[in-house]
């Protein structure tokens, strides 16, 4: 008898919750092909063949030969995560004294070099950023700061936040190790060609993985419950039925020293964050002299 009832409990189980078995079967199966488009996609090579394999253009003299050789080998490995190019270059030149000026200088400048050198990891003009870091400082002082230019899916992963991050992370070493720094931005922006911005979506396989680990856990649960059930429970079928007529005892709900208050939460959506000095300048989304669409910005230190 226990095993019967055991047997229809098990089948009863698996009836009601017959839908999220499937659901979980249909969740793997889309899994499984998630992964396997993903190994693909991040197995691709690249395609474009108009640029030159050079990525490090120190004008400047702030590395010396062994650093930029590491620094080729990072961009390379970074690249190959994040399906887009990235170039630095550093220049000792005058860019202008007013803000403006500088800034409309820099743009201008990291862009034409971008679109001379035909950069993409996909085509020319394609998916990748540049880095163009000026040291020119003389008497009527500083003209030292960086501007990052973007193209393809980089132009639509990094707005003017994702700029402010890859700045931030290179100039905490700028002063004193230039090596240091360059790396920094290239590990920010690897990070940012693969897995996008961080206010993205999350991954579809992580998602689809979290679904099917919550959903093989809870028919765990389930079969381990029924055994939990039967061991404790001591209400049996009959339990209710006397004389072949079932009843149910009078229930109560009694709520002691129990009161409900009505309270308005609220909002601070409305304001009050403050705002945010960047020190610098986005050029958001435009066209280079080069009939090309860029995005990026960046600002002096």
């Amino acid at each position: 008898m226990d095993k019967e009832i055991r047997k229809e409990a098990i089948r009863k189980y698996l009836k009601y919750f017959r839908v999220w078995f499937i659901v979980a079967g249909i969740a793997v199966v889309l899994l499984l092909g998630t992964l396997v488009l993903k190994i693909k996609w991040n197995n691709r090579t690249r395609s474009n063949t108009e640029a030159p394999a050079e990525r490090v253009f120190d004008s400047a003299d702030v590395l010396t030969d062994e650093e930029e050789e590491k620094l080729r080998a990072a961009i390379a490995e970074a690249e190959r995560y994040s399906h887009a190019d990235i170039v630095i270059v550093t220049v000792n030149m005058p860019m202008g004294v007013s803000d403006s000026e500088w800034e409309r200088n820099m743009m201008n400048c990291a862009d034409d070099i971008y679109d001379n050198g035909k950069y993409g990891w996909n085509r020319a003009y394609g998916d990748g950023s540049l880095l163009l870091d000026n040291w020119y400082e003389d008497a009527d002082g500083s003209q030292k700061g960086s501007w990052l230019s973007t193209s393809g899916k980089m132009e639509n992963i990094i707005g003017w936040r994702e700029e402010e991050q890859v700045l931030d992370d290179m100039y905490e070493y700028i002063d004193y190790d230039p090596y240091r720094a360059y790396l920094a931005a290239v590990t920010r922006l690897r990070d940012l060609g693969r897995y996008g911005s961080d206010s993205g979506s999350m991954d579809l396989t992580g998602v689809l993985g979290a679904f099917v680990v919550s959903t093989i856990v809870a028919a765990a649960y389930l079969m381990i419950n029924i055994n939990q059930t039967k061991a404790k429970d001591t209400t049996t079928a009959g339990t209710y039925v006397q004389g072949g007529v079932p009843t149910l005892r009078e229930r109560s709900d009694d709520f002691i020293r129990k009161s409900v208050v009505s309270h308005r939460i609220q909002s601070s959506s409305g304001g009050g964050g403050g705002s945010s000095h960047r020190g610098g300048g986005s050029s958001g989304h435009h066209t280079s002299s080069g009939g090309h669409s860029h995005g990026g910005g960046g600002r002096r230190r």
